[in-house]
């Protein structure tokens, strides 16, 4: 999300001597004098308190222009701009008018609500610190309550959040050692922008101890590296090389979409190194410079370690700098002086509050800028919490029956989303009765951070509180903090849940979903063709991903909104304990895992050796090397339910030896106190009143006949059942191009298949000519069985490259697939039918992906459908423009829907609604 930060208005150059300022400070009208006014120079600790007469005297070292404030709680605040000219004594008065509506704190403070709370926590994140910054944790607002928010609508531009407070903010940063009033002038928050300025005075707090001290010195030293002002003193003085920047100008010709995050590849392409003088700068007078920048330019700041999000090959901060007007104004100290004059965002976009110095700090000298916050960003935890991940369910309702069919959906969550790639593809959802008894135990596969699945709850489950608890391998090196817990009640069949109407609370900021739909009837039920418009607070459309969830007018949506995705979504505040550790047992999963060890025949006999594992008769395939233990680890499988998956060492001479056997994988044992959820049960007096939710959901008709469908594609138009591919060349753009021509074509960065894999080497690809598999080939093997294809005489070249793209081709595709499509009849090179020969080979059962039967969206047209709770269920829903569009079969005799949603906008926020639709006859 781009944010645009314009921290404070002041104007201030030219430090000299020490210097003094007097005046008197008076209310407007009466000409009373106001004692224990404060009185300051903007964005300084350069200040003085009124004495009972109203006047003040400041001293110290004065800049020649600045900004003086004079400030009185329940009265306006009053600034000026004072130009000195060399005059070593000023002289400026005040007259401060009264607030009439100015509330108490307490009055304040019992007007706040959970709308007030929200905004407070936006307001924070864009006022703090960002929710990932460790100095958050050290800066607060003593005074909160002075805040309150509106919706502003301008006639032009877009609506916005405003915030205003009637008395300074008073802030405490222990990670810099200062107490801040800040004068809040303008708040403005967008969904994908804001801004906020106002005036600052910066008081020294005074430390319990020398250690105390020197934390805050080096503090203050480090939180100057790398501000705007040593970025815009570094670019005044043209010696940005030695204060540890490098400055790029974006490519406004090549498209966003169209980059990379190979640094290297796009460097010369998409970003151009700048010769810095080439940038001009010109003196304005007074101690004033203007710096010209051309384009959007893209910043490295080569002394800050950084888990930067953008490329993966370079590991330093990144931020983004953009002068609207093509320029921006500083004193000689760096400053800026008109916020609005640069944009910032990435790295240098983070700064605030909590990192903000006052404008009379100077750093020392001596302090060689290069420690870069070791204490935090090089220990180990800080590297471990960004691998962390940890994934969010919900399911279709929220009480089953026993022998029900359970559907679920969700996300990962991802403490670095762009270790997104490298992270696990199998996700473990256990069901466990509160005994802590696992009654079932599935794995469902991890999709571009997307989770669906299903389980069949066993028919003999007993009335009571269940618990759906869901992980990854690789998160349990990090605790339970990591594992998602879901309470959900069993019933009998003649109870339901007490039906209590939601009322949600109308939240400023909220996700709006209009709906709207029409009806038309068939024999077997009706159908409702519904639309959803996702609009934001300020009417603009919003586009989204979400689970959606259509029930039965009496079923409750949920029992608990304390598992709701934006509570989960609080995970990510949430990082490892300073000094954490762990010896990562658990390894990331790509897919379906085998786990064993190997055993030789000699008892001196290395334990290391090539591990061959083979699914089928060669339907997936791969080599792993055992470690020094004998152990083995084998990722990457995509199979559903149970293969038979035979395993060998092989010697030199490719002959199994020794034994094999296979670990399995249990699941954790329970920890902490049992979760439930708070219900009324009521029984079900009527018979047709009971619904029950199963897979098959229509009525069988006998004297109906189904027409045969033939098949309009082929399995190739279909790519055999692998989806889309992640590039390709068709017909047309083959019979025009060499070899040579079609690899760049198909290449990213020079290169067909990256490493997306955390730890993970890459070998081969495999190879899917006309729908045959030839896997583990050799770079001459390959050039083998393609050479004698002419491309004039191909239908399509396909290649398989992302990580969720080819993880469905098994431990076979983890390098990549090339997938080659020739004309009707058109064939050369070798053609062998592989048959594996299992002799010496042990067999052992593999659990795979846990099969389950889709909810039914589209029935068979013939058959009358059951009423049943669950009337509509999609995990993976997604707005274009902002409308979401679907056909709901609804049964005969459901007069009533209640519409559940719940996910993200593309810029991150979390919303939940639900919407009861009355099922009017008129709208046929």
């Amino acid at each position: 999300m781009r944010q645009l930060f314009f921290i404070w208005i002041f104007l201030a150059s030219g430090f000299s001597f020490s210097q003094t300022i007097t005046g008197v400070v008076k209310e407007k009208g009466s000409e009373l004098p106001l004692p224990f006014a404060n009185v300051f120079i903007n964005n300084t600790t350069i200040g003085a308190a009124t004495d009972v007469y109203g006047k003040f005297i400041i001293t110290g070292t004065i800049p020649d222009q600045f900004e003086l404030v004079a400030s009185f709680v329940g009265y306006g605040t009053v600034s000026v701009i004072i130009n000195r000219k060399g005059k070593p004594l000023i002289t400026q008065n005040f007259e401060l008018e009264l607030l009439e509506d100015n509330l108490s704190e307490i009055e304040l403070k019992a007007k706040r609500d959970k709308s007030w709370e929200r905004n407070l926590k936006k307001f924070k994140e864009v006022f703090l610190a960002v929710p990932d910054d460790p100095y958050g944790k050290d800066i607060e607002i003593l005074n909160p309550w002075v805040l309150d928010f509106s919706t502003v609508k301008p006639d032009n531009g877009f609506n916005y959040t405003q915030a205003t407070a009637q008395m300074p903010l008073q802030l405490v940063n222990n990670a810099l050692g200062y107490q801040i009033d800040f004068y809040l002038q303008d708040f403005r928050m967008l969904r994908n922008a804001s801004r906020f300025f106002g005036q600052a005075f910066y008081k020294t707090l005074e430390p319990e101890d020398s250690l105390l001290e020197s934390r805050w010195k080096e503090g203050r030293e480090l939180n100057y590296q790398n501000s705007v002002r040593h970025l815009a003193l570094s670019l005044l003085l043209k010696n940005s090389g030695a204060q540890g920047f490098e400055f790029y100008q974006a490519n406004t010709g090549i498209p966003k979409e169209n980059r990379t995050n190979d640094f290297y590849y796009e460097l010369k392409k998409s970003i151009i190194p700048v010769n810095l003088e080439l940038i001009y700068t010109k003196p304005l007078g007074n101690g004033i410079y203007r710096i010209f920048l051309p384009e959007r330019m893209e910043v490295h700041h080569l002394n800050k370690p950084w888990p930067n999000d953008y490329y993966t090959n370079i590991y330093h901060a990144i931020s983004w700098i953009w002068a609207p007007s093509g320029y921006f104004d500083v004193d000689r100290k760096g400053t800026l002086l008109h916020p609005t004059q640069l944009v910032l965002s990435g790295f240098i976009g983070r700064q605030r509050m909590a990192r903000s110095l006052p404008l009379d700090f100077v750093p020392d000298k001596s302090f060689d800028g290069l420690l870069e916050e070791l204490d935090v960003f090089q220990n180990r935890y800080i590297s471990l919490n960004n691998l962390r991940e940890t994934p969010w369910i919900s399911l279709n309702k929220p009480f089953y029956y026993p022998g029900e069919s359970l559907w679920l959906g969700g996300e990962m969550l991802y403490q670095n989303p762009a270790r997104q790639d490298t992270l696990s593809r199998v996700l473990y959802v256990d069901v466990l009765n509160d005994q802590m008894k696992v009654l079932h135990h599935e794995s469902f596969p991890i999709t571009k951070g997307k989770i669906t699945g299903g389980i069949s709850l066993s028919d003999t489950l007993k009335k009571g509180d269940y618990l759906l608890r869901a992980y990854t391998r690789w998160s349990l090196n990090f605790g339970e903090m990591d594992i998602f817990q879901l309470p959900f009640p069993v019933l009998n069949p003649n109870e339901t849940i007490e039906l209590r109407e939601e009322t949600e609370e109308e939240l400023f900021g909220d996700i709006v979903v209009k709906p709207d739909y029409s009806l038309s009837d068939s024999v077997f039920y009706r159908v409702m063709d519904l639309e959803l418009n996702f609009q934001d607070s300020y009417e603009n459309s919003v586009d989204a991903s979400f689970l959606l969830s259509g029930l039965e007018g009496s079923v409750m949506a949920e029992l608990d909104p304390n598992f709701r995705l934006e509570d989960r979504l609080n995970w990510l505040d949430k990082p490892l304990a300073e000094g954490f550790d762990s010896e990562l047992p658990f390894d990331i999963e790509y897919g379906i895992t085998v786990e064993g060890k190997f055993t030789p025949d000699k008892k001196r006999a290395s334990l290391v050796s090539k591990i061959t594992l083979v699914r089928g008769d060669l339907e997936d395939y791969g080599q792993v090397d055992s470690d020094s233990s004998g152990r083995f680890w084998a990722s990457g499988l995509y199979f559903l339910d149970t293969a038979l998956i035979a395993i060998a060492a092989m010697d030199d001479k490719l002959r199994p030896y020794g034994k094999v056997e296979v670990l399995p994988f249990s699941p954790p044992l329970f920890k902490g106190s049992f979760p439930k959820v708070r219900y009324q049960v009521k029984e079900i007096s009527n018979e047709a009143e009971s619904m029950l939710d199963f897979s098959g959901d229509f009525i069988q008709l006998e004297e109906f006949v189904k027409e045969e469908v033939k098949e309009k594609e082929t399995m190739a138009e279909r790519n055999y059942g692998y989806g889309e591919p992640s590039r390709q060349l068709r017909q047309e753009d083959l019979e025009k191009l060499t070899w040579e021509q079609i690899y760049g074509k198909l290449s990213i960065g020079g290169k067909l298949f990256g490493n997306y894999n955390y730890g993970e080497k890459v070998g081969s690809p495999l190879i899917i000519l006309d729908g045959k598999n030839y896997p583990f080939l050799t770079g001459l093997e390959i050039e083998e069985l393609l050479g004698g294809l002419e491309p004039s005489q191909l239908e399509s070249i396909k290649v398989y490259s992302s990580p969720s793209d080819k993880a469905i081709f098994g431990m076979a595709g983890y390098s990549g697939v090339i997938m080659i499509e020739t004309k009707k009849g058109f064939r050369t090179g070798p053609d062998s039918d592989r048959k594996f020969n299992s002799e010496g080979f042990q067999i052992f059962p593999v659990k795979g992906f846990s099969s389950f039967s889709e909810f039914l969206k589209n029935p068979p047209p013939d058959q009358y459908l059951r009423k049943k709770p669950t009337i509509y269920w999609d995990p993976d829903a997604n707005t274009s423009e902002g409308v979401y569009k679907t056909q709901v079969k609804v049964p005969y005799g459901i007069n009533q829907l209640r519409i559940r949603l719940e996910g993200r906008t593309l810029d991150g926020e979390a919303f939940y609604k639900t919407l009861k639709i009355e099922i009017q006859l008129d709208r046929l």
